[in-house]
């Protein structure tokens, strides 16, 4: 006996209609927010923190916003860097306070800090300051230890807290981060699959591979030659194993690909007005604009508005 399937045939463009929608960007509130870094969650809840104070949790699912974290909340000041830390519950910023400028946030704690605050409950219950002379905390990585590794921009130097430590370490102090003649600048700072950590310098255009040793200390530190300059690289994430997500200050969101002691750049949006900070989530890429030039040269920069949460496609 012959068996006949039922086959059911689908109206043209069904498929099509079908498919998840494209992503689009996200309108962030506040004609002073200058968001400079953001982190998203695997489930597309992002935080996104404000030169001027505080963190917005954006549901990148649905476009709701709302005001997590106020300025000044436990002491914090202008945010840099953001970073979601699902293995400790925590929030991290690094915060700065800049006395006698527009960076000056009411209730901040003076100085430089990294203050973590609770992801279910967005109660502070981290704060350490960054030890030495004008340290600048921009960005934060997490290790394979549960370290979490800290660029300071004011010196040529990378941080780490230890899980339960109360004081930040310097764990690398190293004359090799310095563009010529000039100290500091150190910024993105994102973990490899292969253990070590990668760093830029926004001054100088560089990007490192820092080996992470077994006992914990430094290793070797590799200046990686580049397939193409890179324009003020800034925040950066993994994308897994050593792939990475990267936004150029001048202007462009980059992906590259570390081979051996070479990375490969592939420019995936050009034409942006000063992005700042990149993540991933949800099959795209995410950028914000700093636009941190209006706030150091405002004579020299008109800010465009309103500020957004922008999605990139992971592929050029």
């Amino acid at each position: 006996m012959v068996r006949f399937r039922r086959l059911w045939v689908l109206p043209a463009g069904a498929a099509l209609m079908a498919a998840a929608p494209a992503p689009v960007a996200i309108d962030l509130p506040g004609e002073h927010l200058h968001p400079e870094s953001v982190s998203i969650t695997p489930d597309g809840t992002a935080y996104v923190g404000s030169m001027y104070g505080g963190v917005l949790k954006v549901d990148l699912g649905t476009g709701r916003i709302a005001r997590w974290l106020a300025p000044g909340a436990y002491g914090s000041g202008a945010l840099y860097g953001v970073l979601a830390d699902r293995r400790h519950g925590i929030l991290w910023t690094c915060t700065n306070d800049f006395p006698g400028t527009a960076l000056s946030v009411a209730g901040a704690d003076p100085g430089h800090w990294l203050k973590g605050f609770s992801l279910a409950t967005g109660k502070g219950v981290v704060s350490l300051p960054l030890p030495g002379d004008k340290p600048v905390c921009n960005d934060m990585a997490l290790g394979r230890d549960g370290s979490l590794y800290i660029t300071d921009t004011g010196q040529p130097r990378i941080l780490r807290w230890r899980p339960g430590a109360t004081a930040l370490e310097v764990w690398i102090d190293n004359p090799v981060f310095n563009p010529p003649g000039k100290v500091g600048g150190l910024d993105g700072i994102a973990p490899g699959g292969d253990g070590a950590l990668y760093v830029n310098n926004v001054r100088s255009g560089a990007l490192y591979r820092v080996v992470i040793g077994a006992d914990g200390a430094p290793g070797p530190v590799t200046m990686l030659t580049l397939s193409r300059p890179l324009a003020s690289p800034d925040g950066m994430r993994p994308l897994g194993g050593l792939d990475f997500l990267l936004a150029e200050g001048k202007g462009t969101i980059s992906r590259f690909i570390v081979n051996g002691d070479r990375a490969e750049i592939t420019t995936l949006a050009t034409g942006i007005n000063q992005p700042t900070g990149v993540d991933s989530a949800l099959g795209s890429g995410w950028y914000v604009q700093g636009q941190l030039s209006a706030i150091f040269r405002p004579a020299d920069h008109t800010v465009e508005l309103p500020f957004r949460l922008t999605p990139v496609p992971l592929k050029p």
